[in-house]
């Protein structure tokens, strides 16, 4: 059913010099997308049984690739079994792909700031925004209409006029009085990765860099002002937006704060405790 109706969920976590990092926050969502899209979880009698099957499978995958550093995709459909409508007779399946640094979306040099545009194309309903399906006709439409005029994701804009987010990433600003300021997710994904970047972040605010860190509704013009602008996604990808529109943001090049906040992600990955396995290789 995932190919004849699209009733599947997805979503992903990173490897990073030989350990999982934030599987577990990563499966949370998966299995609350699975629940919210009708598919019966695959493993065990309780959610908390399915979570820990799935991680020892992923775990089992990401050994047997031979990747040490690397992105996992993982897959929950309604499973094989008829081309009808409903999943009547389907057995829900669960799969694994792990992909190689040549595969990620994020490319090295996105990292040194990129192009990005506003997009006017609608974004998902209320129920398909918040689960993480395989419905992404929107996402792929957004990231081409970007790329039509020169940019990479494209930035979508609510009914409100406020910002949303990008095709599959979270966008984030610093205002000139140095707040942090991302929207709520109310219309939008929760994203993982930008949660990081609000825990961060709390770091800087203690150093001083930064004087506050809040989630709002974000109007257009609102971001416009801001000297600093970044998407997110992916866990590790943190990618500097220096022009919007063809104007640039802030002095058009990759501002200080968001050089802080790219180094602090990269120390959680790479040394942190939390939300971190380590793999046994042959």
């Amino acid at each position: 059913h995932a190919i004849v109706r699209g009733h599947a969920v997805f979503d992903t976590c990173s490897v990073v010099n030989g350990r999982l990092y934030r599987v577990d926050i990563h499966l949370d969502r998966h299995i609350d997308s699975a629940l919210s899209a009708r598919i019966p979880l695959p493993f065990g009698e309780s959610s908390e049984a399915c979570k820990e099957r799935m991680r020892t499978i992923i775990a089992q995958t990401v050994v047997a690739s031979g990747f040490r550093n690397a992105s996992v995709r993982y897959y929950t459909s309604a499973g094989p079994g008829n081309f009808g409508v409903t999943p009547d007779g389907c057995r829900p399946a669960f799969y694994v792909v792990v992909m190689g640094k040549a595969a990620n979306v994020i490319k090295d040099e996105d990292m040194k700031g990129i192009r990005e545009y506003t997009v006017d194309l609608p974004l998902k309903p209320g129920m398909l925004a918040k689960t993480k399906s395989n419905n992404y006709m929107l996402n792929v439409l957004t990231a081409m209409a970007s790329k039509d005029r020169g940019g990479n994701f494209g930035i979508l804009v609510d009914d409100e006029g406020c910002i949303a987010e990008s095709c599959v990433l979270n966008c984030t600003f610093i205002t000139k009085d140095r707040r942090l300021i991302t929207p709520s997710f109310d219309k939008i994904l929760a994203g993982t990765s930008v949660r990081k970047i609000m825990d961060v972040a709390h770091r800087l605010v203690a150093e001083g860099v930064l004087t506050a860190v809040s989630q709002e509704k974000i109007q257009v013009a609102t971001a416009k002002e801001c000297v600093e602008m970044l998407l997110s996604g992916g866990d590790t990808h943190l990618v500097p937006v220096t022009h919007w529109d063809d104007k640039p943001v802030g002095t058009g090049h990759v501002g200080e704060v968001t050089k802080r906040l790219i180094q602090l992600v990269k120390e959680d990955a790479e040394e942190g405790v939390d939300d971190h396995y380590d793999l046994e290789y042959a």
